[in-house]
Order: structure tokens, then C-alpha cells, then sequence
């Protein structure tokens, strides 16, 4: 399978073990699609280190706000009961 780093703690992981985001018209948004995407950890803390590293705006090379950060916060869609990498 093949390895991709996440973008909020940089622990490099088996695709499977990661979430794509991308971004679209209303903000971020998770799996496949059209365009660039970056690869996260499955937990919340992830999304909430990218989003603090503004990593998404960089790997998407898109401008990211706060509110589109914060809205795919609220939605997360995968809570593991432990993060696979240990740093979440």
C-alpha cells in the first residue's frame, strides 16, 4: 500500500490509515474527488494541528480560512479509539 505523510503531525502512514481532504467551493471536504487533496490522520487532533500549521492551504494550494477548518472540525467524520501513529 502505499505511504503518505499527514499534514497536521507529519507521521508518514499506509494510505489507509489516513483521510483525504480536498477542497471544493463550500470548503473542505473529505474523500475522493477532483483536485489536489491532503492526506490527514483519522483523529480530530490532526485536523486541528494541519489547521493551526495552515498545512491544508499549502498541500491544497488553495487559501484556507478558519471557518472551513473549524466546520470540517464539527463534521469529523472518524473518531478511533486510539490514533494509529500515537501522537494524537
Amino acid at each position: 500500500m502505499p505511504e503518505r505523510t499527514c499534514v497536521g503531525c507529519r507521521q508518514v502512514l499506509d494510505a489507509g490509515s489516513l483521510v483525504r481532504v480536498r477542497a471544493d467551493a463550500d470548503g473542505l471536504v473529505t474523500g475522493s474527488g477532483d483536485g489536489r487533496g491532503a492526506w490527514v490522520g483519522p483523529s480530530s487532533a490532526c485536523v486541528a494541528l494541519a489547521g493551526k500549521r495552515r498545512a491544508f492551504g499549502r498541500s491544497l494550494q488553495v487559501e484556507v480560512n478558519a471557518d472551513w477548518v473549524a466546520r470540517l472540525i464539527d463534521s469529523w467524520p472518524i473518531e478511533p479509539p486510539a490514533c494509529p501513529h500515537g501522537g494524537c
